[in-house]
């Protein structure tokens, strides 16, 4: 089994493994990632499994699905808070502004936060609040496949998420954006 697959496995069965923090920075030492070549492996949906975070909002539970949602392309970004199995966007939910800073640097602005409910008569609840005080961070991304990403915030926390293929979820969130 190589690092990659050893990491997918313990975030998936052990989240709490120690040895996640280990094995994620022996990844980050191979990491070749450059956004000009690998942006299109960024664009998708992305589970958060593992974080260093103390934050319960950053940790990873197995009743809630942390989701976040990218769009480099259009620079366009959703971080989503849902019950686990409920489809669609349904939750808690932060609309994110991307922009390149560097080969590995994505600056983030926080535009939007709230509740994000079903739809209901062809349109979509939501009481989402435009974020007066400018909240603004980047992510350096320090290791992509197509399977796993692993970065490190603006405040040092280490983040792993796992892609999860989730094409209408996708497709629901471009819909969303642009109706938004």
């Amino acid at each position: 089994m190589n690092l990659e697959e050893e990491l997918l496995n313990l975030v998936l069965n052990s989240p709490n493994a120690k040895e996640i923090r280990t094995i994620s920075e022996r990844l980050e030492e191979q990491s070749d990632f450059l956004f000009s070549q690998n942006a299109k492996d960024l664009l998708g949906v992305w589970e958060l499994r593992w974080s260093s975070s103390k934050s319960p909002f950053l940790k990873y539970s197995p009743f809630i699905d942390n989701l976040q949602i990218l769009d480099p392309f259009n620079s366009n970004g959703l971080n989503l808070l849902k019950p686990r199995g409920l489809p669609g966007i349904i939750g808690t939910g932060i609309l994110i502004k991307l922009n390149m800073i560097s080969e590995k640097r994505i600056g983030v602005r926080f535009t939007h936060a709230g509740l994000i409910g079903p739809d209901f008569r062809m349109k979509k609840i939501k009481v989402l609040t435009k974020i007066r005080n400018e909240q603004k961070g980047w992510l350096d991304i320090t290791y992509l496949s197509n399977v796993i990403r692993i970065c490190r915030g603006d405040k040092g926390t280490l983040f792993v998420l796992r892609k999860i293929n989730r094409p209408n979820l996708f497709n629901k969130f471009s819909d969303f954006v642009n109706n938004f």
